[in-house]
């Protein structure tokens, strides 16, 4: 088990890379022609700088870049449009900030993403190592203007943020133009937020449209049965830590359920996955010199990251990893006491019984795929980790996990 998800592990990058994710759509080429076929779109491309275009599905890919087409659309995800524009350097990073308002810009084409389009105004963005900024275009213009937060620090007053809303001042211009403007909408600018779903309700009202609905669901709840196997190991200056101590694995079932997050819905390559986890397990450990057994009941709280290293619609193969956060309830505890040497103004020896810790970190690792949208078969690993705070040794537990979880709503 622990080979197979180290393989899995070194061999992710190569599956990653190799796999292409091509959707219906088009290609607008420098003299206007409308070119459908299929469009590799990838997780993260928010703002490309190029296309990988196919006529057919079997047929030979063609890069089209910045200098070979004016626009590029992907059929119910995504659509993109060329424009030479002027793009802010300022930075939106914290620690990057000063008390001196940074205007400086470039000037330069590039892909913008259609976010909201109307009869009056389209909303964009373009995002790049700087920061993501958001762009409006007025029917009556031919380029788009950015829409400008800027942050600085106010000189003489040491860690007090300001912020420019001028983005809030361009979007009531254009509201007053298309008399859209009331005390309503007036107080929604004032306390407007620099962020995408937002800016999308104002666009929405400014071209008298209702904002609509996303194609695709931004999450999905899943619930699921396992088969846990674990087994107890003493490490450190402990008679259970000898060559000869032997651990009784305990298998047991395993019932856990949660919610995906989406990074793109449209894709579902990445996601954020938070799980809660209910496991009894009995816990055995024998040796010459004694033995040690106790009963645990487990509640498990991970957040993880789950990737498809595959990801095709109706089978997908993917690897998760985050930060098990653990409440342990331990029951029938049998200790095994045994003489430890302390160092006082004598030596001498104590007996000192052994006593587990209720919170404890894991590191759960897990493997699997998913068939038909619907059904996940899994496999997990969770490292050995301590479940005591002594010094001089430690109790540590270590699990497999083979389980099945059944993915709820659309897909």
């Amino acid at each position: 088990m622990k080979r197979f998800l180290l393989f899995l592990l070194m061999a992710s990058p190569a599956f990653a890379i190799a796999q292409s994710n091509f959707q219906k759509g088009y290609v607008v080429t420098n003299a206007k022609d409308t070119l459908k076929g299929y469009i590799d779109y990838r997780e993260g491309q928010k703002s490309p700088s190029s296309f990988v275009y196919k006529a057919e599905p079997n047929s030979i890919p063609k890069i089209y870049t910045l200098n070979d087409c004016v626009a590029c659309h992907i059929d119910d995800r995504a659509s993109y449009q060329r424009f030479l524009v002027n793009i802010s350097l300022g930075s939106d990073q914290i620690s990057n900030l000063t008390t001196q308002v940074d205007t400086t810009s470039k000037r330069e084409a590039v892909f913008l993403q259609v976010l909201e389009a109307g009869p009056n105004v389209t909303l964009y963005s373009y995002a790049d190592r700087i920061k993501n900024r958001f762009y409006i275009l007025d029917k009556e213009a031919m380029v788009p203007d950015e829409l400008v937060m800027q942050l600085y620090y106010k000189e003489g007053e040491s860690g007090r943020l300001i912020t420019n809303i001028k983005y809030a001042r361009q979007l009531s211009f254009l509201m007053k133009k298309y008399e859209k403007s009331n005390l309503v909408n007036e107080r929604r600018l004032a306390n407007l937020k620099y962020k995408e779903d937002e800016l999308v309700q104002v666009v929405a009202l400014i071209n008298g449209q209702q904002k609509l609905k996303p194609k695709f669901k931004q999450s999905r709840w899943f619930a699921g049965l396992s088969v846990d196997m674990a087994n107890t190991k003493f490490r450190g200056k402990n008679p259970l830590a000898g060559a000869d101590a032997k651990s009784k694995m305990s298998v047991s079932p395993m019932f856990s359920g949660g919610v995906d997050l989406f990074i793109n819905p449209a894709i579902r390559r990445l996601v954020m996955r938070v799980e809660l986890a209910f496991v009894k397990s009995k816990s055995e450990v024998t040796s010459a010199a004694g033995g040690n057994s106790f009963d645990q009941l487990n509640a498990v709280f991970t957040p993880s990251l789950l990737y498809h290293i595959y990801n095709a619609d109706q089978f997908k193969v993917f690897l998760s990893a985050g930060p098990g956060l653990n409440y342990s309830k331990i029951n029938n505890l049998v200790n095994f006491k045994y003489e430890k040497e302390i160092l006082t103004d004598d030596l001498r020896k104590v007996d000192e019984p052994m006593e587990l810790n209720k919170f404890y970190l894991t590191i759960p690792v897990t493997v699997g795929v998913v068939m038909n949208k619907r059904i996940e078969l899994l496999a997990g690993y969770t490292v050995p980790t301590s479940m005591t705070s002594y010094v001089y040794y430690s109790v540590e537990r270590e699990r497999f996990r083979l389980g099945l979880n059944y993915l709820f709503g659309k897909h």
